[in-house]
C-alpha cells in the first residue's frame, strides 16, 4: 500500500520516476561561467541503466542517497567515522502463536542472555529488537549485527564489504531464527516469511553544512531559529556487539528537538541540499536524526526550499526561512515552535503522548 501511495502522491504532483536507474557521477557547471566562476554549480547528474548511460540535467538537486553520493562528487566537504555504527539484516517471522508468545519481545530477549551465559550459543549482538506487527502472528527481527573479518563495520560504500555483510546477514538470519524457533514458546511453528532484500546501513559519510546536528542538540531537546520539523528519536548508537540507548538529559523533557534548514545545506556547492542520513551531523547526533521521521522532515523541507530558491533566483542556502517555514505549516508540517491543537494542556503526560 505504501509502495503504491508514494507511486501516486509523486506521479500527481507532476514528477517523472525513474526506477532501476543509479547515479555514478556529476558534470560540474564550466568554471568560465559568469553566473558561477567558481564552477561550484552542478549541471547534470550521471547515471547508468539497463538503457544505458545518461545524463540528467536540473537547476537544484536533492542527495538523498544516503551516502552522500552527489555531495562527495560535487566537492562538497564530508566526514566519515573513525568507527562507522554497525549495519543489519532485518527480517519477518510468520506463523507466530500469539496467544503462547505473549511479551515475546521480552522473552526472546532473556532467552538469549541466558543461552549465552550457559555457553550454548553466541549471537552478534546484546538488545534485540523482536516485535509483533499488525497481524500478531507476524514479528519483526532486528537483532543481526555486520561486521568485517577484523569485527570492524561494514562500509556501506564499499561493494566488496556490502556483498560480505548480505552473505553474512543471512547466515546470522539463519542462526537467530533456528534459536528462536526451538527456545521460545508460540514460535514452534513458525517460519521466516522474507529477509530484507538488501543490507541495512546506518552510517557512511556525513556532508559537513552550515550546521551540523549534535547529541547534545538531541538530548537536550534544542530549538533552532531556522526549524523545518522535529524528531523524536533518542540517540541509537550501533555499537560494537550491542546498542546503546541515550534519552534526553531531562527526564520531564518534551522529549523532541527540532531540525534546523541549516543541516541540510552542504558547503561549497550552490545548488544541493543533502537530506537523510547523509544530512549535516555529527555521528552521535546522526544516529538519532537518521531514522524514518526526520528523514521525511528533511526531504519535505528540501522539496519546499528548492521551489523557494527557484523561484526566487537565489542559492539553496539563501531561501527565505521564514517563508519556507509558513510553506511546511501551511503543508501540514509540524515545526516545533508550539504544541498540537490536540496537545493543548501542559500536563506531563500529554507531553508525552505528544513527543
Amino acid at each position: 500500500a505504501y509502495k503504491i501511495a508514494a507511486d501516486e502522491l509523486v506521479l500527481s504532483g507532476g514528477g517523472e520516476l525513474l526506477f532501476h536507474t543509479m547515479a555514478v557521477g556529476l558534470v560540474l557547471r564550466d568554471p568560465g561561467d559568469p553566473a558561477d566562476p567558481a564552477g561550484r554549480t552542478i549541471d547534470a547528474v550521471v547515471v547508468e541503466s539497463k538503457s544505458g548511460r545518461g545524463a540528467i540535467r536540473g537547476r537544484i538537486f536533492i542527495d538523498a542517497s544516503g551516502d552522500g553520493d552527489l555531495a562527495t562528487w560535487a566537492g562538497a566537504p564530508v566526514e566519515v567515522s573513525e568507527k562507522l555504527l554497525y549495519p543489519s539484516m532485518m527480517f519477518r517471522i510468520n506463523g507466530v502463536d500469539p496467544v503462547r508468545a505473549g511479551e515475546a519481545w521480552r522473552t526472546v530477549a532473556t532467552l538469549m542472555e541466558e543461552a549465552e551465559a550457559a555457553g550454548t550459543h553466541t549471537f552478534p549482538r546484546k538488545k534485540p529488537i523482536v516485535r509483533p506487527q499488525r497481524h500478531p502472528i507476524e514479528w519483526r527481527s532486528n537483532l543481526t549485527q555486520l561486521s568485517n573479518a577484523d569485527g570492524s563495520p561494514v562500509d556501506g560504500t564499499d561493494v566488496r564489504q556490502l556483498t560480505h555483510g548480505e552473505i553474512q546477514g543471512r547466515r546470522q538470519v539463519r542462526d537467530a531464527f533456528e534459536f528462536i524457533r526451538t527456545a521460545t514458546p508460540g514460535f514452534e511453528g513458525s517460519y521466516i516469511v522474507d529477509i530484507a532484500p538488501q543490507v541495512g546501513i546506518r552510517e557512511t559519510r556525513r556532508v559537513i553544512g552550515a550546521y551540523q546536528l549534535t547529541e547534545a542538540d538531541i538530548r537536550g531537546c534544542v530549538d533552532f531559529p531556522d526549524t523545518i520539523g522535529v524528531n523524536g528519536w533518542p540517540v541509537e548508537a550501533h555499537v560494537e556487539g550491542d546498542v546503546e540507548f541515550r534519552f534526553p538529559y531531562a527526564e520531564d523533557s518534551r522529549g523532541f528537538n527540532q531540525l534546523p534548514f541549516r543541516m541540510i545545506v552542504p558547503q561549497g556547492v550552490t545548488n544541493l541540499y543533502a537530506v537523510g542520513r547523509c544530512a549535516s551531523m555529527t555521528q552521535w547526533g546522526q544516529s538519532s536524526a537518521r531514522v524514518t521521521g526526520p528523514c521525511f522532515v528533511m526531504g519535505q523541507a528540501a522539496g519546499t526550499a528548492a521551489d523557494l530558491a527557484l523561484s526566487a533566483g537565489v542559492f539553496v542556502g539563501d531561501v527565505d526561512v521564514p517563508e519556507l517555514q509558513r510553506r511546511l505549516t501551511a503543508d501540514g508540517a509540524y515545526l516545533g515552535t508550539d504544541l498540537p491543537a490536540d496537545a493543548a494542556n501542559d500536563d506531563e503526560e500529554t507531553r508525552a503522548v505528544s513527543a
